[in-house]
């Protein structure tokens, strides 16, 4: 039996994340392992953490961490890895787009030694089944190739908003993450790498749903930002595997 800690992000999500809290509770309350959910609010300007709040008396494993401002997906994330008291420590995006189901598919992997477990929305296991409209395949395989060409090598789909982490590779990892947004994920696995843990990509359900915080544009050009800030600008040692040159 494992104690696992799910870290949900959320921004606004009000409408959104009651019934995806509803969906993770559940699911915990019939597993064999020990959970805890944490959510961290990002500055939300509705009711997120409200709406998170009514679940504790159905599950009292529930802590709501409420920033006072809006930082970032990224320095949400960080916030709730920390706090975490799980042996395994994961997030999951507010939206449901990966299910808490995926979790228990793949905590095997930590006991085959590896370090990290991400999902991804490319690779096929004959199971998973993604539903992405076509313009996010599109950009997002032109992301992938040049992340895989600049910054990460090995790894198919840096963005997918599922990924697992042994505790004890958390404070080195997280403790001085320097990108606060959706980059997040290219710095966490680019320093991952350079202290070589074992990292296993996997095959995971991803459904597009209604009312995405993202902005195409922006964000893209964010993004494109953001590896060349951690490829070419940051200097990382082993040390303090963050500290800009």
């Amino acid at each position: 039996m494992k104690r696992i800690s799910i870290i949900i992000p959320a921004k606004d999500e009000q409408e959104r994340l009651p019934s995806f809290l509803k969906a993770v509770i559940e699911y915990c309350q019939k597993s064999s392992h020990t959970y805890e959910i944490v959510v961290v609010d990002d500055g939300s300007k509705d009711q997120t953490a409200t709406a998170a709040l009514i679940f504790q008396k159905e599950f009292p494993a529930l802590k709501v961490i409420s920033l006072e401002r809006n930082h970032g997906k990224g320095y949400a994330v960080r916030q709730g890895f920390l706090a975490a008291q799980g042996e395994i420590v994961l997030f999951l995006d507010a939206d449901g787009s990966t299910g808490v189901e995926e979790i228990e598919r793949y905590l095997d992997c930590f006991d085959q030694g590896y370090d990290i477990v991400i999902g991804s929305r490319v690779l096929s296991d004959g199971q998973s089944h993604v539903h992405a409209r076509i313009y996010r395949r599109c950009m997002g395989a032109v992301f992938n190739f040049l992340v895989s060409s600049i910054l990460i090598k090995g790894i198919k789909d840096t963005q997918c908003g599922f990924k697992m982490f042994r505790s004890s590779n958390i404070p080195t990892l997280f403790s001085h993450l320097y990108l606060e947004g959706f980059g997040f994920d290219l710095e966490i696995l680019y320093l991952a790498q350079k202290m070589n843990l074992r990292i296993k990509e996997v095959a995971v359900n991803w459904k597009h749903v209604e009312g995405s915080k993202i902005n195409i544009l922006r964000d893209s050009l964010r993004m494109f930002w953001n590896i060349i800030q951690i490829r070419y600008i940051f200097k990382y040692d082993h040390k303090h595997p963050n500290t800009r040159c």
